[in-house]
This record gives C-alpha cells, structure tokens and sequence, in this order.
C-alpha cells in the first residue's frame, strides 16, 4: 500500500511534470488528489459525532 507521505512526493513530482510537459498529465494529478483526499476524510463515527454535536443546544452558560 503506498503511503500518504509518498501520494504527497508523487503530487509534488507530477505537479513538476505537468509545469514540464503540459496539462496532457493533469490526470494523474486529479487521481492522486483522490486518492490523498480518501485517506484524509474523518471515519464515519467521527462524522456522525460532529453532526451530533452540531445539531444539540449550545451548553453556553448565562
């Protein structure tokens, strides 16, 4: 499995390629900004605990 720091180095060099050689590449910069954007994403629990906390009365004190 290829891990985030090597997406982020693989963004980087095809993001040097693309300023190289032209938007031909633009590609495999949007799938591995896919790919990057996957692993960052917050896992279901933590999601549905966020929307929880949104959705109850603020606790504020008078």
């Amino acid at each position: 499995m290829i891990t985030e720091a090597q997406l982020l180095a693989d963004i980087v060099l095809i993001s040097e390629i693309i300023l190289e050689h032209g938007e031909k590449y633009a590609p495999l910069l949007d799938r591995l900004e896919q790919e990057l954007a996957k692993r960052l994403k917050d896992s279901p629990v933590s999601r549905a605990r966020r929307h929880l906390a949104r959705s109850l009365p603020s606790q504020s004190s008078s």
